[in-house]
């Protein structure tokens, strides 16, 4: 029984670029459920892919990227051996690039978790446990829904970084993004939010 309900969001992706996402995971040990995304609400989006699946772990991969082979193994052999792990993220391959362009992060610290919206960004693959009792918070969420959720579940442990290029994210501005982006208010209100349990 695969260990990892992994929801697709879409809602601009080009047909061919679902499916390559889509046989990117074809291999993996995952439940892929493949969701219409709700313009202008991708926490509630998100909060109710969240719900699909019954399996101990869940992450998401957006529509327009992939996987490399042995992502969702690696983080599950981390999560796996060590309970205070709550998520994994690991690097990032950038699609139509050379091997080994893209984003290299550094090992997980909080603070700059919290002072980088991006530092824990894809793929994450996290304790269902540890989501699930902040679902109702994360449907508020039009932008930052990523940089609130992945904050929240540190009240359930450390989040860990998989030194791997296992990530390929489609960089591109080919269509708007469901959601907003954020913005200055925004950005600090999900700051407001994260800060006691991160700082």
């Amino acid at each position: 029984m695969n260990r990892v309900d992994v929801h697709v969001l879409h809602c601009y992706e080009p047909p061919e670029w679902i499916e390559a996402c889509l046989q990117s995971m074809e291999a993996e040990p995952v439940n892929v459920h493949l969701c219409a995304g709700i313009k202008g609400k991708v926490g509630l989006a998100r909060a109710n892919a969240f719900r699909l699946g019954t399996a101990d772990y869940v992450a998401f991969v957006d529509a327009d990227d992939e996987v490399m082979p042995g992502a969702f193994e690696a983080a599950l052999a981390i999560l796996d051996s060590r309970p205070e792990i709550v998520a994994t993220y690991c690097d990032i391959q950038l699609i139509d690039q050379p091997d080994g362009i893209g984003y290299i992060k550094a090992p997980w610290n909080p603070l700059s978790q919290l002072f980088s919206p991006s530092e824990v960004h894809h793929l994450h693959v996290m304790r269902r446990a540890a989501v699930m009792p902040h679902l109702e918070e994360l449907e508020r969420w039009d932008g930052y829904e990523e940089y609130v959720l992945m904050g929240l579940i540190c009240q359930f442990g450390q989040q860990h970084h998989i030194p791997r290029q296992l990530y390929r994210f489609r960089q591109h501005n080919s269509y708007p993004r469901a959601g907003a982006i954020g913005g200055d208010p925004m950005r600090k209100a999900a700051g407001k939010k994260v800060t006691p349990i991160l700082y």
